[in-house]
């Protein structure tokens, strides 16, 4: 019943989001095989293919933006705005444990947050496989991973800060604040010690890098990291809601 709720409050702004990014990701995918010349019809070079296919690593760094933010919107429905909403009341009182309703909405995001990371991947794959005439990767197809987890760490952030603050606007505003630094810190540690420091954007443009790369290995390490980082949100969510007094 309540995973209903949650795809009923959420489901016009998914599936706009599906439509919009996958658009998104097509007109892109055109535009560059334009400017590359690397059409099936012109009879494309190999290397203008190449270049067309290459250049699907910009297309999916915006995917990975529009992952992030819509991974603070989504959030900021989680479950510390029936609190503000007054519902938690009723809500928490049901015959069923409190982690139930943590992790059945979370869950619900972030089965969400991988259908748009799977729309974005296979948009932009069919545009340039049917346009160019070839496949000059199929480890495209597996960026929707990094793409997805990386959304889903943004999104467990906002949904265990809207539990923090009992609100979903002062929620997400925490939680843009935390991504907002995300972003800079590792950019300011490395300028002046030279030190890689992890990144949720970085590693999500790193899994698409890897894709259009011969050379690169596949950022298992940081795949690592960064799924255990997203755990930590729904058993914090949890514990603190288990604390929590109505």
């Amino acid at each position: 019943m309540y995973l209903w709720k949650c795809w009923r409050d959420s489901r016009r702004h998914v599936i706009f989001s599906l439509i919009t990014l996958s658009a998104l990701c097509i007109t892109l995918a055109a535009l560059i095989i334009k400017y590359f010349e690397a059409g099936r019809w012109r009879h494309a070079s190999p290397a203008a293919v190449g270049s067309a296919w290459s250049q699907s690593v910009f297309i999916l760094a915006i995917a990975a933006v529009f992952m992030m933010a819509w991974g603070l919107i989504l959030g900021s429905a989680g479950i510390g705005e029936e609190f503000k909403e007054r519902t938690a009341d009723f809500l928490l009182v049901r015959p069923r444990p409190r982690r139930y309703w943590v992790w059945i909405g979370w869950l619900t995001g972030v089965a969400e947050l991988t259908g748009l990371a799977l729309a974005a991947v296979l948009a932009t794959f069919a545009t340039l496989a049917l346009l160019t005439g070839s496949v000059h990767s199929w480890r495209l197809l597996a960026t929707a991973l990094p793409l997805a987890l990386g959304g889903a760490v943004v999104y467990g952030l906002t949904y265990f800060m809207t539990l923090v603050a009992r609100s979903g606007r002062q929620g997400v505003s925490y939680a843009i604040g935390l991504v907002f630094l995300d972003l800079i810190l590792p950019a300011a540690v490395y300028y002046y010690w030279t030190i890689k420091f992890p990144s949720v954007l970085g590693f999500m443009i790193e899994g698409c890098e890897w894709a259009t790369s011969a050379s690169r290995a596949f950022p298992a390490s940081a795949l690592a990291l960064w799924a255990a980082i997203g755990l930590v949100f729904p058993i914090s969510t949890q514990w603190l809601l288990d604390r929590a007094e109505m």
